[in-house]
């Protein structure tokens, strides 16, 4: 929590030639009201300001843009902590750079990522072990004009909090929250941690990971460090008592991975398919509609199209497409991951994956709820499986003590497997 006074002095002047900027157009009407997140742009929701302030938040270190990659660029350890820092709707990682983050937060350094959704092998890395929860879906969202942001940590916390409006064109509008889900917050020793909330929701949190102090700092509304939310002193404040989790060191700012929310989503739906990392880009269209010469032979050109179309469609029998039988992924994926830990030994994580399957077959085949294993749920799975209480019972007897231990030797992994296998060949 130290005192910040370059990055307010800094922060207010950036403020003040943003105001010049913006009052000295053509009354804002020219400029570009779209989330970009750019550290170039001076637009109302760029990150040219963020940019500015962070890279001079510790004097006495450096700041690096990543620009080709995570795996190329982001540094090993040399045991002196630093920071990753990612502003966007959306950011893509490939496996190479989920290994590559994963491993730099690993040996102790911090990685602070605000974006509307995450990719989800990133979020399985983080979740997957916690609160028997199986993190398939994104965050959550609820629509608002204006909503109230603060801190759970006394030391930051704020009386009345944070007000934010969304402006489009300098008026108000409804716009879409992001926040994480209370399912993701649990009992467990190295469950999430919250941190702060937009209205009485989770927005900011904690995910320590691995032995060495690293973290990651997940804040699901980037729009609180756009241009125009860092003009007002409020802006600024709320950003300093964010950014005093990081580590006093370098900071990486990954340009390289910030990609449209849309397209984040949809990778997100597809698990891991292919992509193409190049996105058209929307200013292109906006400057075609602008034109009234460009903008009549776009519509022309579609008009055209959709007249191909329908005449094409009266000549020729629509193609009766062949059904696929559904798959179910959920299965394929752990089955997947479980054989990988197989290769390499890690006979824990080969556990955990057969309990993961477990659990998704009794979802599956009697329609039971294992977010909560209680007695209600062991009566309710004795008496559709008609497998004996004391059979149960050793499974997770056996599970609890798996999780718990350290180190899992092989005899233990094919003792759980008797066990388990003698549940499947019993039920009904």
């Amino acid at each position: 929590m130290a005192d910040k006074k370059p990055f307010y002095i800094l922060g207010v002047a950036a403020a003040v030639l943003l105001l010049l900027f913006i009052f000295m157009g053509s009354g804002g009407s020219n400029f570009d009201w779209s989330e970009n997140y750019e550290a170039e742009s001076k637009e109302p929701y760029g990150s040219f300001v963020i940019h500015e302030v962070l890279s001079d938040y510790f004097p006495n270190n450096s700041f690096t843009e990543i620009k080709e990659g995570l795996f190329e660029e982001l540094p090993t350890s040399e045991g002196v902590k630093s920071n990753y820092v990612f502003f966007g709707e959306s950011m893509f990682l490939d496996s190479s750079d989920v290994a590559s983050l994963l491993n730099y937060v690993r040996e102790g350094n911090t990685a602070f990522i605000s974006s509307k959704t995450i990719p989800l092998d990133l979020m399985y890395e983080l979740y997957y072990e916690e609160c028997n929860y199986e993190p398939w879906d994104d965050y959550a969202v609820f629509a608002d004009t204006t909503v109230n942001f603060n801190f759970l940590h006394p030391q930051l916390q704020k009386e009345k909090g944070f007000a934010y409006q969304f402006l489009d064109e300098n008026k108000p509008a409804a716009y879409g929250w992001n926040y994480i889900d209370s399912a993701y917050f649990c009992e467990e020793p190295h469950s999430m941690i919250q941190l702060g909330t937009i209205n009485d929701q989770v927005n900011f949190a904690k995910k320590e990971y691995g032995f060495n102090g690293g973290a990651f700092y997940l804040h699901t509304t980037p729009i609180n460090f756009t241009n125009l939310n860092m003009l007002p002193e409020k802006g600024i404040a709320y950003a300093n008592k964010v950014f005093s989790h990081l580590n006093e060191g370098d900071i990486y700012w990954d340009e390289y991975s910030r990609v449209g929310e849309g397209f984040g989503r949809a990778y997100n739906q597809r698990r891991g398919g292919g992509a193409n990392r190049t996105i058209a880009s929307e200013e292109s269209l906006k400057y075609i509609l602008a034109q009234p010469s460009l903008a009549w032979a776009w519509y022309l050109t579609i008009g055209m199209g959709f007249l191909y179309l329908f005449f094409r469609a009266k000549r020729k029998q629509r193609i009766i497409p062949v059904l696929e039988q559904n798959e179910n992924t959920s299965f394929e994926f752990i089955s997947t991951i479980g054989r990988l830990y197989f290769l390499q030994n890690d006979h824990k994580k080969l556990c955990q994956q057969k309990m993961k399957l477990f659990y998704a077959y009794i979802r599956d085949r009697y329609n039971l709820n294992t977010t909560k294993v209680d007695d209600e749920f062991m009566t309710k799975l004795i008496a559709k499986s008609e497998v004996p209480s004391p059979v149960l019972k050793k499974i997770f007897d056996f599970y609890k003590n798996i999780k718990s231990s350290q180190f899992v030797s092989e005899q233990t992994l094919i003792d759980f497997h008797l066990r388990m296998d003698e549940f499947y060949k019993n039920c009904k």
